[in-house]
């Protein structure tokens, strides 16, 4: 069961936006952030990219070139 929350109106306006930047989303541990994800993205995309820097260590220094100048906090 999924429980609507108020980023999904804020990523349908992203994804409706014609020049929308990348979207990076932070937060809080444990408010539902994944599950909103990949719930909307289900929903909009017929495929779908996860990584997790925190099970694959690998992709933890996609970030720290400086594209956070990207966040678009909600």
């Amino acid at each position: 069961m999924y429980f609507r929350r108020k980023v999904d109106s804020y990523l349908r306006q992203w994804k409706d936006k014609e020049n929308r930047l990348p979207l990076i989303i932070k937060g809080a541990r444990q408010i539902g952030k994944t599950e909103s994800i990949v719930h909307f993205a289900s929903e909009n995309y017929e495929n779908i990219v996860f990584i997790n820097s925190v099970l694959e260590g690998q992709y933890k220094t996609i970030l720290s070139d400086g594209y956070c100048h990207f966040f678009e906090g909600f």
